[in-house]
């Protein structure tokens, strides 16, 4: 039975990889919140909100729902990473290596500006909601058989 990529990890570390994203957070795309932050310091936060259940046989193909927070900054700094980000996502398709995994599609969904308001004052934010279709990428499947 092969085992579905870790959508998350896949996401993220896709997004570590990418130059223009490099460029206004440097290595700091998290798939957990952080627990130190640096005050004005922005970062992305990639996590899983839902998709396809957990079922009694193997999966092949999972629909993952995740969200993905841009943080920090100004307004205009959080929206200018949400925008890249996304833009990034965009050409996120097919075998990706060190995820042993196969990224089908990437759709997104709602964008809104929500500030972080467990900070005094509130910590600049934008979400974006995406749903990423992924596989077992083809050498993964070939050994599982």
């Amino acid at each position: 039975m092969a085992l579905l990529p870790d959508v998350v990890q896949l996401v993220s570390s896709y997004l570590r990889s990418r130059p223009a994203v490099v460029e206004l957070v440097g290595e700091r795309v998290y798939t957990a919140y952080p627990s130190q932050l640096d005050k004005g310091a922005t970062f992305v936060l990639v996590q899983r909100i839902g998709g396809t259940p957990v079922l009694p046989r193997p999966l092949v193909i999972d629909l993952a729902v995740l969200q993905l927070d841009a943080v920090g900054g100004g307004a205009r700094t959080s929206q200018l990473l949400v925008a890249t980000c996304l833009d990034e996502l965009s050409r996120l398709e097919g075998e990706q290596p060190n995820a042993a995994g196969n990224v089908a599609g990437v759709v997104v969904g709602a964008v809104r500006y929500e500030p972080d308001t467990t900070f005094k004052p509130p910590l600049p934010r934008y979400v974006a909601d995406l749903s990423v279709t992924v596989k077992p990428s083809a050498m993964v499947l070939a050994g599982a058989t």
